[in-house]
């Protein structure tokens, strides 16, 4: 029953992201490991001791992700992710022991990812470091399996508690229909809001770390705030990423309903969550370090709007499937760019004389966010 599981990871997988070539994400994993590991060994100031610590920490977090600590391992036993997650929820129409089906589950998942994920990172590390982390990569290893196993003990405890719908329709009734259902999905599935900020602070670590530690990158330093909320248009892409998580535009085929309402929804919701998310960081960080705060509520707000627009018109409805494919992902790192690298050099630059330059594109992201996710011919323009 274990091989059967592997196979048909492996099948749903390499399906969802262009067949064989799925085959290569080891490989990718692997280099992006050892080229983010060699850099920050040789072109940082971070430290041996902090490399081998933070693949503990990474490797505890994925083994939690795998697990679907409060993830997505309640709603797969609900059921309430649909046909993708069937295999865990058989044990309610097949005469199959749900501890037995989910012990063989538990194995596969170890085994897979392990395969998959950790071994390619822990090569990744071990390289660059010549294996002198090679203690803290083997005790990275068990954490990995330690997170699985506690974040599958949580999952089955969490199995009979009641969830907590801190919203509901009443609260959502101003918004598109689809807007209010996509962020109830989002707060009533496992985890509810918190897996949104747990995915934009994990981002946003990653971009201070960058800058903190990286002397190449500390030029967004001179003037971080700006930058940092030049970046938030691009973080943002999570909130959207999860809002398209639960549901399909086939899922709207028997309401009347066209592509333009679904997409409309999709577009409400996002900002929704995205704007005031965006606000609440550009005023956390403003307590570390001063600046143009307003000035910096305007680009972040910019940003996230022009986002919008380009994940829509490139990933339309599917954002967790197409940013996997490389032509996709292409066209998306372009599209967002065209704003997102000029804002970038404007920010490090920015003196009064030039300020004008600032605001003007600036304002080129939202007439172009706004266009690109307003137009009443979006449904034949947008990529389904």
């Amino acid at each position: 029953m274990i091989l059967k599981m592997i196979k048909e990871e492996w099948r749903k997988n390499s399906t969802l992201y262009k067949g064989r070539s799925f085959a290569a994400f080891p490989v990718t994993v692997f280099c992006f490991a050892l080229l983010w590991n060699f850099v920050a060994i040789n072109f940082s100031t971070i430290s041996l001791d902090s490399v081998a610590m933070s693949f503990e920490v990474l490797a505890a977090f994925l083994g939690i992700a795998v697990g679907s600590m409060g993830f997505s391992s309640r709603d797969a036993f609900k059921n309430l992710l649909g046909r993708t997650n069937y295999l865990v929820y058989s044990s309610r129409t097949l005469p199959v022991s749900q501890k037995k089906l989910f012990a063989e589950f538990l194995v596969k998942d170890i085994f897979y990812y392990m395969t998959l994920v950790i071994l390619p990172v822990s090569l990744g590390f071990l390289i660059p470091t010549e294996f002198i982390i090679l203690g803290s990569v083997l005790d990275g290893l068990g954490l990995f399996v330690l997170g699985i196993l506690a974040s599958s003990v949580f999952t089955v405890s969490s199995l009979g508690l009641p969830s907590l719908n801190l919203v509901n329709y009443n609260r959502l009734n101003g918004l598109n229909p689809v807007a209010g259902r996509s962020i109830l999905d989002v707060f009533r599935s496992s985890g509810g809001f918190f897996k949104v900020i747990f995915s934009l602070g994990i981002l946003t670590g990653f971009y201070w770390v960058m800058v903190l530690y990286f002397p190449v990158t500390r030029i967004f330093l001179n003037n971080p705030l700006l930058s940092y909320s030049v970046m938030i248009g691009m973080l943002n892409l999570s909130i959207y990423n999860w809002l398209n998580r639960f549901d399909d535009l086939e899922d709207y085929g028997h309401l009347p309903l066209d592509i333009f309402s679904v997409v409309n929804g999709k577009e409400q919701a996002y900002m929704v969550l995205a704007v005031p998310l965006s606000i609440l960081l550009i005023l956390i960080s403003s307590f570390f370090y001063k600046g143009m705060v307003l000035l910096a509520l305007l680009t972040a707000a910019s940003t996230t709007v022009y986002n919008l627009g380009i994940a829509v018109m490139v990933t339309g409805l599917k954002p967790n499937e197409r940013l996997f494919q490389a032509d996709s992902f292409l066209k998306y790192l372009l599209g967002i760019g065209i704003v997102v690298i000029p804002l970038l050099y404007l920010s490090i630059i920015l003196t009064p004389e030039i300020m004008g330059y600032y605001l003007a594109m600036t304002f080129f992201g939202y007439i172009v966010g706004l266009y690109t996710f307003l137009g009443r011919n979006k449904s034949s323009r947008i990529n389904r």
